[in-house]
């Protein structure tokens, strides 16, 4: 019978870890018992969950801040566009503030369904320009309410003029 190859190991026993299994050494066991710990984990047993915890709550918020600033931002879209849409009407001839104050709310109303919350428009029509300030705010992905959008827009009201006289012929 040959015998088996030599490890460059010096403490390789073939049988070794099978023996650690079945009976744990004496000195392993004294050892857990003098100092309570265990010697493989070093008494980190447990940071992997804590740090796995903390980054997730810490991506978790990016993702809602992220979802947050689009309500936000398309909620300003509707606004603006809304704004549009009562300027529009109010500066048209024969056009009035009322008339552009109810095309603003009612086009925020439509557009805006779950981005813009409680539009209020106010119109402010001269003789020469027409002006609608949308307020409102949006939804919220978080209780404590949403954030507040204001948007103006102003056009030239529509109007018959006399023509100039430059003197030419």
């Amino acid at each position: 019978m040959t015998a088996p190859p030599r490890s460059p190991d010096p403490d390789y026993a073939p049988d070794r870890f099978w023996r650690a299994a079945a009976v744990p050494s004496t000195a392993v066991t004294q050892q857990h018992a003098t100092t309570g710990r265990r010697r493989a984990g070093n008494g980190e047993a447990g940071q992997a969950a804590i740090q796995t915890a903390i980054l997730l709550s810490i991506v978790l918020f990016l993702i809602i801040g992220v979802v947050q600033g689009t309500v936000w931002f398309a909620g300003r879209q509707v606004a603006i566009a809304a704004a549009s849409e009562g300027a529009r009407v109010a500066a048209a001839e024969g056009g009035t503030a009322q008339a552009g104050q109810a095309a603003a709310v009612q086009f925020a109303g439509t557009a805006g369904r779950g981005f813009l919350q409680g539009p209020r428009a106010s119109v402010t029509r001269t003789e020469t320009t027409a002006t609608v300030t949308l307020t409102g705010t949006t939804q919220s992905l978080v209780s404590g309410g949403g954030l507040s959008i204001s948007q103006t827009a102003a056009m030239p009201v529509e109007r018959l003029t006399a023509p100039v006289d430059t003197g030419t012929p």
